[in-house]
């Protein structure tokens, strides 16, 4: 199948710089290791219903992370099933190279039903998380912790779980940190209150400081959600948020939660009916359906503030959820009707949901299998919504979250961290962070404040023995949150790989909203080609970048030709999601003023799909070039640090994986470069001053 061809000269001219988008950017600043070697955090290694019930995941869950006043707190429990001691870790982020400091406490795991205590069985449940929060007002550390809707009768220690640490003990210098900071385990926030059959701890803390605990009383789709408040001194009562124990057919949980955001409340949530798993009676639902929305403008000390729906109507308080949307105070969508197409759709997930600070309201869930996202600006009457793509995922547990207009959320896709955001009240998503470390994760929770990610992970090892798979290393790492202007694209050739010129026989055209044109080469086939002639203006020294989606291979490769020059064995960088397409580069390339040919040949067959081509313009030819042989970077091979012998100050450099994926971009500070934080290996650096570009190998030892 032969194409009319298309050539796409882009000229942007700098004049025009101050109008252009912004986007976000999103940076790793830091990457450390929290378990010392030998100990590790639990994990349910094995086998379901015989070593753990409903999922392996336990640490790091839930509501387990916390940073303020430059300290992050995350909990965890101890690895493996022998130990399983709650934990508390904490580390000062103003200080560099500071080290975690960790609090086992005496409470271990008690395992399904409190099988673990009892010996009636061996296995983990997931349910069990513990949420922590820091009280500025008296800087207090409180956890809630291990429960799975137990009663006193069965559990009389260890239904309920609440450690809290003395006043004005949260910042103690590391040295102090240590157990005797905590006051005994408590069965109760407050003395005399009912605390029976909770699940789903969480703890939020307010502008001033005070707290608000939630948690559910009661069972899978017959709950109710509490919430109480603590105001420096003591815990308010228990009162009533969310009632779901109603008479059938109406009986449901709240599945989701509550945040302050912009010096509001928000809930955000779907429900479960008690007859979402009965076909006989199902509302025409399994599991989780519709999405709700509610705030309040205060702090949510009691039942008596005020709360609003969508529309800024008043609601009444508890909410209750009736399977007549007719009746429903708060759904603002029901996915299951838009985008299902089971018999009785399926949404096992909460949904992912954030309010930007210019009160647009994004929610993400997944039906039947598909991403589905549902957004309105402030302005908006109705919610727009779309289906697939590179829309997030929910089931990675993340979450939605936002800085300043942009939509973010934090996803592990073939064990790497993706970090994939839109600008608020679109559906335009782009990738802003692709992980580049060497070991895999397995899941994580995140936390975000001011410009700064924070995102608290487990490592894949692999290893699903028990008794050996059952602790995790547990890393941290430190993103930093920005607005920079789009990239400016000068004199940059964009060829899309369906408009060749000449191909091999049986080239396939696929269709996909998310790639560039809406198309790309599907079914790329080993020893297939790809060819296309085109015109240039400007000769010179580019980049040559190739889009392509991989979702499955690690060695996945192409031969690439440009004007006659064969680069073989490219290694095309694996996106593991064939909705994803990832930039791998050949650097300073030379194309010829007039026509140039470039040819893509797969080597490894259906790894990998082209979506479009671009060259970068480096510098044009005939130019004052600054001499190669004057650059030299030094010490190399180095521990991180280079430096840059170059008579030309303030170059701009781009680090380079061997797979052609930038991980680090900028301009030179006293021609020395910090790459510390980048594994041992082999890396490529490009160097460019206004109209030179030059590429070094070095290797980070």
């Amino acid at each position: 199948m032969m194409k009319k061809y298309y050539l796409t000269i882009c000229l942007l001219l700098a004049v025009f710089s101050a109008l252009a988008q912004k986007v976000l950017e999103v940076t790793l600043d830091s990457s450390t290791k929290v378990t010392t070697d030998g100990v590790g955090g639990l994990y349910f290694a094995g086998t379901k219903d015989v070593n753990y019930r409903f999922s392996q995941r336990i640490s790091p869950h839930g509501d387990c992370i916390d940073v303020v006043n430059g300290y992050a707190f995350i909990t965890w429990y101890k690895g493996g099933m022998d130990k399983r001691n709650l934990m508390l870790s904490r580390k000062n982020l103003n200080v560099p190279n500071s080290p975690w400091i960790s609090i086992e406490f005496p409470h271990k795991h008690v395992g399904q039903s409190g099988e673990l205590l009892n010996g009636t069985g061996i296995r983990g449940d997931s349910h069990n998380t513990a949420a922590i929060g820091i009280s500025t007002i008296d800087d207090t550390i409180h956890i809630i912790y291990d429960m799975h809707a137990y009663r006193a009768s069965s559990l009389p220690n260890d239904f309920f779980n609440y450690s809290v640490s003395l006043k004005n003990k949260a910042f103690v210098p590391d040295n102090e940190f240590t157990l005797a900071i905590f006051n005994p385990k408590q069965n109760y926030l407050k003395s005399g209150g009912d605390y029976e059959r909770m699940t789903y701890p969480m703890i939020h803390r307010a502008d001033d400081g005070s707290l608000i605990a939630r948690y559910r009383q009661g069972g899978s789709g017959n709950g109710d959600i509490l919430l109480a408040h603590y105001d420096g001194n003591v815990w308010s009562n228990n009162w009533l948020f969310h009632e779901g124990t109603l008479a059938l057919p109406n009986r449901n949980n709240m599945y989701g939660g509550e945040r302050f955001l912009n010096g509001k409340f928000y809930s955000g949530f779907s429900i479960r009916y008690s007859t979402n798993n009965d076909t006989n009676t199902s509302n025409g639902y399994m599991l989780n359906s519709g999405l709700y929305y509610a705030y309040t403008n205060g702090i949510p000390k009691n039942a008596s503030i005020a709360w609003f729906d969508v529309n800024d109507t008043s609601i009444t308080l508890p909410i209750q959820n009736n399977i007549n949307p007719n009746l429903d105070p708060v759904q603002i969508a029901q996915p299951g009707d838009d985008y299902g197409t089971d018999t009785f759709p399926k949404s096992s997930s909460d949904p992912a949901w954030t309010v930007t600070e210019n009160g647009a309201i994004h929610f993400v869930q997944r039906v039947d299998n598909k991403n589905v996202h549902y957004y309105k600006l402030a302005t908006d009457a109705n919610f727009s919504s779309d289906v697939g793509g590179v829309i997030p995922n929910p089931q990675t547990r993340g979450e939605l979250y936002s800085y300043k207009n942009h939509v973010f959320m934090v996803e592990i896709v073939g064990g790497k961290i993706i970090v994939k955001t839109t600008l608020e009240g679109q559906n335009n998503w782009k990738i802003a962070h692709v992980g580049t470390e060497s070991i895999n994760f397995d899941h994580f929770d995140a936390f975000v404040t001011g410009n700064k990610l924070y995102v608290y992970l487990m490592q894949d090892t692999g290893n699903n023995t028990p008794g050996v798979g059952d602790k995790r290393p547990l890393y941290f790492q430190e993103f930093t949150l920005s607005e920079v202007d789009a990239p400016v694209e000068v004199d940059n050739l964009l060829l899309e790989a369906e408009d060749y010129t000449t191909a091999s026989s049986a080239i396939i055209v696929g269709t996909n909203s998310v790639a560039s044109g809406g198309e790309y080469i599907d079914a790329f086939a080993a020893s297939q080609f790809i060819e296309h002639k085109f015109q240039v203006a400007t000769a010179g020294t580019y980049d040559f970048i190739l889009f392509a989606a991989n979702r499955n291979r690690d060695d996945s490769i192409m031969d690439i030709e440009i004007n006659g020059t064969l680069y073989d064995d490219v290694l095309i960088i694996r996106t593991f999601d064939w909705n994803v397409y990832l930039e791998t580069i050949i650097p300073d390339v030379t194309l010829n003023q007039g026509e140039n040919t470039v040819r893509l040949t797969q080597r490894r067959s259906l790894s990998s799909e082209p979506d479009k081509i671009e060259f970068e313009l480096k510098s044009a030819l005939n130019t004052n070039n600054f001499n190669i042989q004057k650059v030299r970077v030094y010490p190399n091979p180095s521990t991180g640090i280079f430096n840059i012998n170059s008579p030309i100050k303030n170059l701009n450099y781009k680090l380079i994986s061997t797979q052609g994926k930038v991980l680090k971009k900028g301009v030179l500070v006293n021609n020395s470069l910090d790459l510390m934080k980048y594994p041992i290996g082999i890396y490529f650096l490009q160097l460019n001053s206004n109209h030179s570009s030059t590429v070094k190998k070095i290797v980070i030892k």
